[in-house]
């Protein structure tokens, strides 16, 4: 396959369908980086593309419809990205910290095994690369390369991976790529796992994923056949996920009618 269905496919879908037409609950799931914000070398400046806030800040806080940021950024940092408007659930770190609708968190705290080969990791890297290459989150280590010319990349890659994963085998970590670098964490704490814990806390619910890196393939492949997974990408790549959507416009379209959905408005509804 070359390329995947798109929007007019994705609205005339039966399960997307009966979430739009009321006919059952849903729960909308968002990555960040890359779907609701388009990427930059700066992390810190990844802002959400022009509208999203007011558009999010539509989404009912209770009551039925349920919207679910899912990220591999920390908490904090959604929140300082989306504010008020952020959804009143939010998965960070890649599904190992939870924040609850009601204010509440829960998930990993790092054994002291696993925190010491975090800091070996970043101290093997810390002479060859800048401060700002390396984030520490709480319970995981990433190496950040976007924007870097692909010979350096490459050179980086070669250089790295192989002390990382010796590091990742040792203490029992896992190593992930990502689109724009590599991540050192806990092993089976993934995207695919809020989406199930989620399915389980709300049988019966259409659950629809939209996410653009290779860390939500484990989210498309958690849906099932009973889940709607939406790549948010302007090239396509091979994935899991059964529809994609350009970034932002078709995003929009999409987003404006789950959210009138979601208020209990109708599906004429505009942004």
């Amino acid at each position: 396959m070359t390329d995947l269905p798109g929007l007019a496919a994705l609205l005339a879908d039966p399960l997307l369908d009966a979430v739009l037409s009321g006919e059952r609950e849903g729960v909308l799931l968002l990555d960040y980086d890359g779907t609701l914000a388009p990427f930059t070398p700066d992390r810190d400046a990844a802002v959400p593309y022009p509208g999203l806030i007011d558009l999010l800040a539509r989404l009912p806080r209770a009551g039925s419809g349920r919207a679910v940021v899912v990220s591999g950024r920390p908490i904090e940092a959604i929140e300082g990205f989306l504010g008020p408007a952020a959804p009143a659930e939010i998965w960070g770190c890649h599904g190992a910290l939870r924040r609850l609708p009601d204010g509440r968190r829960e998930g990993l705290v790092l054994s002291p095994q696993w925190a010491k080969a975090l800091d070996r990791a970043a101290a093997a890297v810390a002479e060859v690369l800048p401060a700002t290459a390396l984030e520490r989150k709480p319970v995981s280590l990433a190496l950040h390369w976007r924007g870097l010319p692909e010979d350096a990349v490459r050179s980086l890659s070669r250089r790295i991976e192989p002390v990382w994963f010796g590091l990742a085998r040792e203490a029992g970590l896992d190593l992930h790529g990502f689109d724009g670098g590599l991540e050192l964490r806990p092993p089976g704490w993934d995207k695919g796992r809020a989406v199930r814990i989620l399915a389980r806390e709300q049988p019966g619910a259409v659950l629809i994923y939209c996410g653009d890196d290779r860390t939500d393939e484990d989210a498309f492949t958690a849906l099932g056949p009973d889940g709607v997974g939406i790549l948010v990408r302007s090239r396509w790549r091979p994935t899991a996920a059964r529809y994609r959507l350009h970034p932002p416009e078709e995003l929009f379209v999409f987003l404006d009618r789950v959210v009138a959905a979601f208020a209990g408005g109708n599906n004429e509804s505009g942004r």
